[in-house]
C-alpha cells in the first residue's frame, strides 16, 4: 500500500473566507511545503474543468492553471521533486464539477458526457506526465441538481445513469491506453450512494473500471463500508480513506449543498482523518489480506486547520502501520 495525501484537504471550489488566498500561487507553495516536510512522497490532486476563470487561478487545480503557471505538467512534476514530493499518483475529477463548468461555458446538457470526457481525457494524459497511477472519477452530479434539471423525471435519470455508464467505460479504454487505472468513487449525494454502487459497477466493464470504496460515504449513506472493503478490496485499484461523525438526518443528499448541510444539528460532514467514527483499523487488515498494493488516498476532506490538518493525516497513517505491525489490527 501507497500512502497518497489529498490537496482535497484544502477546499479550492467555493468562495467564503479566505478564497483570495487560496487563488494565489504563494499559498499552495506553502501548502506543498507543508505535504512534503510531513513525509508524504506522492499526493492526490482534485481537478475540475478547463475553463477562463479557472485557468488564471494560482492554485493547480486544472490542468490549464498548471500549464499556466509551470509550463508543461513536466514542468510541475519537477516543481513538486524540488519541494521533496516525487509525483502526482492520483488525480481526482468530478461529474458535479463538470455540471457546474456548464454555467460558464454553456454548454448543453445533451453534450455533457462528451465534455466529461474530453475532461477524463486531459486529465489522463497530464496524469502520465506527473508520474501518476490512478484516475479517480465521481461518476454522476449530485440527486438534488439532477432532481432540478430533470424535474424529477425517473425516466430521464435512469437514462443519465446509463450514460454514465456508458462514458465510464469509454474513460476506462481511455485510461488503460494511457497505463493508468480508472477507479470510480461513491459519494453520499449522487446516484453512486450507498448500495446503488453494486448496481452501477454491473453496468461497466470491470477489465477496465474498478471501484474505489470511500468508508465516510459509504456509511453516511447508510451502507456497511466493512463490507464493501471485504467485497471490493480484491479488484480495487485505489481506495479513499475518509473519515466522518456526521448522519444524514434531513436527507441532505437530497439538497444542491450536501456537503455544507444548512439545516439541523448536523452541519458538518468530513472529519480529520482520525477523529471521525471509522474503523480504519479494520480496514487497513482487509487491505493487507487482499494483498491490495494501490494508492490509499488520505483524504481529510475540507479541513478546519490546513497545517494541523497534514501533521494529523502523518499521524494517522504512522500509527496505523505501527499497530497493525504490533498484531493490534488484523
Amino acid at each position: 500500500m501507497k500512502a497518497v495525501a489529498s490537496f482535497g484537504i484544502v477546499n479550492a471550489d467555493t468562495s467564503g473566507p479566505g478564497a483570495f488566498l487560496r487563488a494565489a500561487k504563494w499559498y499552495w507553495d506553502e501548502v506543498t511545503d507543508m505535504f512534503a516536510a510531513a513525509g508524504f512522497s506522492s499526493i492526490m490532486i482534485p481537478m475540475v474543468p478547463n475553463t477562463e476563470n479557472v485557468s488564471r487561478n494560482g492554485a493547480p487545480i486544472c490542468t490549464a492553471s498548471i500549464r499556466t503557471r509551470f509550463g508543461s505538467p513536466e514542468g510541475y512534476r519537477s516543481y513538486l521533486k524540488d519541494k521533496g514530493l516525487e509525483n502526482v499518483e492520483v488525480i481526482g475529477i468530478s461529474a458535479q464539477s463538470q455540471f457546474n463548468s456548464l454555467f460558464e461555458t454553456g454548454l448543453p446538457m445533451e453534450q455533457f458526457f462528451d465534455a466529461f470526457y474530453d475532461h477524463a481525457q486531459d486529465s489522463a494524459e497530464a496524469l502520465v506526465q506527473l508520474g501518476g497511477s490512478t484516475l479517480l472519477v465521481s461518476p454522476t452530479p449530485g440527486i438534488g441538481f439532477l432532481n432540478q434539471v430533470f424535474a424529477g423525471n425517473a425516466g430521464k435519470t435512469e437514462q443519465f445513469l446509463a450514460d454514465a455508464a456508458e462514458c465510464m467505460n469509454r474513460i476506462g479504454v481511455m485510461c488503460q491506453k494511457n497505463g493508468v487505472n480508472l477507479a470510480i468513487r461513491n459519494e453520499y449525494w449522487t446516484l453512486m450512494r450507498g448500495g446503488a454502487i453494486d448496481a452501477f459497477l454491473s453496468h461497466v466493464d470491470p477489465k477496465v473500471v474498478s471501484f474505489a470504496p470511500d468508508p465516510a460515504h459509504l456509511h453516511i449513506a447508510g451502507a456497511d463500508y466493512v463490507t464493501y472493503f471485504e467485497k471490493y478490496a480484491g479488484q480495487a485499484k485505489a481506495v479513499c480513506f475518509t473519515d466522518t461523525k456526521f448522519v444524514d438526518e434531513l436527507e441532505v443528499y437530497k439538497t444542491i449543498s450536501p456537503e455544507f448541510p444548512q439545516d439541523g444539528r448536523l452541519q458538518r460532514v468530513y472529519y480529520d482523518l482520525g477523529y471521525g467514527e471509522m474503523d480504519f483499523g479494520r480496514l487497513y487488515g482487509i487491505l493487507k489480506k487482499a494483498d491490495f498494493d494501490g494508492p490509499v488516498i488520505l483524504d481529510s476532506k475540507y479541513s478546519l486547520d490546513i497545517p494541523k490538518g497534514i501533521l494529523r493525516m502523518r499521524t494517522f497513517w504512522n500509527n496505523l502501520e505501527k499497530s497493525f505491525a504490533a498484531g493490534e489490527v488484523k
